[in-house]
């Protein structure tokens, strides 16, 4: 019985044996494929390739510019010409940045197009009452401005004394002696009924009729029918004016009281000091002027060209020329500029209110819209500029559309200001945003609005043209002339470093830098782990020697327990 356990617990040992023997191969195999894998993620940071920083030098070349006093050339290729000219040596090819004038579409999101509430009309409607809104505004401001003008016109009479008077001024002279100015002017010669007379080029005489036309002065009164512009006929008179100092004492208390009189009316400044020394008289028709008009005169001592003489006439209200009749001529009028006032005005403000019954476009956001009804020369070029640059560009625009060939431009253009820019858009453009939307008054979630204008772009302009280029003799060109331009133009070599691609070359050199810190790491990582397994296969297995080791020693005494059962069963049996 003895003998028999002995046996067993011999082979349980032998098996454990084995199974450690076992695990320790499998352990082994594993550790090698540790290994190798170690090893291939060595070889891969190995072959990693380390980036370097770029160099300024890279990007930095040697540049010619010249300049034609308004705009800057830079030189960017010169080729020598295969067969050399007597006047040009190289084919150089050079560009300049010059502001061009273009035209542009933009598209506006959440435009925010707004119709004011009213009556369904058409943009021609729309235009139509605009149109008359724009003639009946302008009508009010003319008759606004026409009673103004009057008004300050009656305000200072002494800037509209009676220059009826003395007018087609042909000369004058002046005498020391009697310190007087003859004035020599041009009436318009009276025929036998009265009426001013007219002559044509071959001496015929003509009449001026109280209906406006002219008539032959004959006897048969023939309405005048040719086109030649008549000359009025003149018959020359004389005028003399005498300084104050030279006049009788009558007339120096006349000449006293009329100043006075001028004065209280208003065609004299009060503040004004008069002095007498430069008060001149006519006693034949009782008309005053001053020394500074006089010599001012066609002819006059100063070397004058007025034709013009500045008289004041003092005399009763019923005195042709006088300034009470003045006054009383501006009442009239300014009655008269009132009433056209007030009918201007009641036309514009019909006008208004049916325009603004119109169901039309108003606002962009909080910019007011306005209808162009007749376009200025500054919009019409912008205008022109930007269909012509649409067309060109292939783009599908709708202001093309409100040009045409015959009548120029057709209505249908709106414009409004924008950050401080004037742009352009059309009814078709805005209606078509505003029935996109929804809400309240259609103002939500509206189509992007195309909308213009044209402004001045910087824009590249290159040219390659046959050059002589002269050099210094160490191979630097100093100046160049084109084929198509006399002038010979000096050179500027200067470094010019490519800052832009300096710095993308940079970001790239930052991008891969970070991309190879992240795969060492990445290596490194996985590499730890493997060393981490490594180490626990390591233990394992010094486990697996002790625990053979002690197997073995454990078998070793079995076996010798075995061997003696044997032996001892031998010695009893064998007797």
């Amino acid at each position: 019985m003895g003998m028999a356990a002995s046996q067993a617990r011999y082979l349980a040992l032998v098996a454990r044996k084995s199974n450690c023997e076992y695990e320790g191969q499998q352990i082994n195999q594993a550790r090698t494929v540790l290994s190798n894998q170690t090893a291939n993620l060595f070889n891969q940071m190995l072959g990693l390739s380390v980036p370097v920083p770029p160099s300024t030098q890279d990007f930095t070349k040697m540049q010619y510019s010249y300049t034609d006093g308004v705009n800057e050339y830079t030189i960017d290729s010169w080729n020598q010409l295969a067969t050399p000219e007597e006047d040009y040596n190289y084919v150089v090819t050079s560009h300049t940045y010059k502001d061009i004038y273009t035209g542009s579409q933009k598209k506006l999101p959440d435009p925010q197009v707004q119709f004011s509430s009213g009556q369904s009309a058409t943009v021609d409607e729309i235009e139509l009452a605009m149109k008359t809104l724009t003639e009946k505004k302008a009508a009010f401001d003319e008759a606004n401005a026409a009673l103004a003008e009057i008004k300050e016109e009656a305000a200072n009479l002494y800037n509209y004394e009676n220059s009826d008077m003395y007018t087609r001024i042909s000369a004058s002279s002046y005498s020391t002696e009697n310190d007087a100015y003859t004035v020599t002017y041009n009436i318009p010669t009276l025929n036998g009924t009265g009426r001013p007379t007219y002559q044509d080029s071959a001496g015929n005489t003509y009449y001026l009729g109280e209906d406006g036309n002219y008539y032959s002065d004959d006897g048969t009164n023939t309405k005048y029918a040719g086109t030649e512009t008549l000359r009025a006929m003149l018959t020359p008179q004389e005028a003399v004016f005498t300084g104050y100092n030279k006049l009788s004492e009558d007339d120096k208390a006349t000449v006293q009281a009329s100043i006075q009189e001028l004065i209280d009316l208003g065609a004299l400044e009060e503040d004004v000091a008069v002095d007498y020394a430069n008060v001149y008289y006519n006693s034949a028709d009782g008309t005053i002027a001053f020394r500074s008009d006089l010599r001012n005169l066609n002819g006059g001592s100063s070397g004058g060209s007025q034709t013009i003489l500045p008289a004041y006439v003092v005399g009763n209200e019923t005195t042709e020329g006088t300034i009470q009749n003045i006054a009383a001529s501006y009442n009239n009028q300014i009655g008269i500029a009132e009433d056209n006032l007030e009918a201007a005005r009641n036309a514009y403000q019909e006008a208004e209110r049916y325009y603004e019954s119109l169901d039309r476009p108003t606002y962009i956001g909080n910019c007011e819209l306005e209808l162009i009804v007749e376009p200025t020369e500054d919009q019409l070029a912008e205008l022109r500029q930007i269909v012509k640059d649409m067309k060109a560009q292939g783009i599908d625009d709708s202001i093309s559309a409100c040009f045409n060939d015959y009548d120029g431009y057709t209505g249908g253009i709106y414009t409004f200001t924008m950050n401080g820019t004037t742009y352009y858009t059309t009814f078709e453009d805005l209606n078509a945003s505003y029935a996109s939307g929804d809400g309240i008054n259609n103002i939500d979630h509206q189509d992007k609005l195309n909308y213009y204008n044209a402004s001045y772009v910087s824009t590249k302009q290159e040219e390659t043209k046959k050059a002589l280029l002269e050099t210094d003799g160490n191979g630097r060109f100093t100046s160049v002339r084109f084929e198509d331009d006399s002038v010979t133009y000096t050179l500027n070599m200067e470094t010019i470093t490519d800052d832009n691609a300096y710095k993308d070359a940079m970001n790239e050199y930052y991008y891969a830098s970070a991309q190879y810190d992240k795969m060492v790491q990445d290596i490194n990582a996985k590499t730890s782990l493997i060393q981490q397994e490594d180490q626990q296969l390591e233990l394992r297995l010094k486990q697996l020697d002790t625990e053979q080791n002690a197997l073995s020693t454990e078998i070793d005494a079995v076996q010798k327990i075995v061997k003696d059962n044997v032996e001892d069963s031998f010695k009893t049996f064998g007797g």
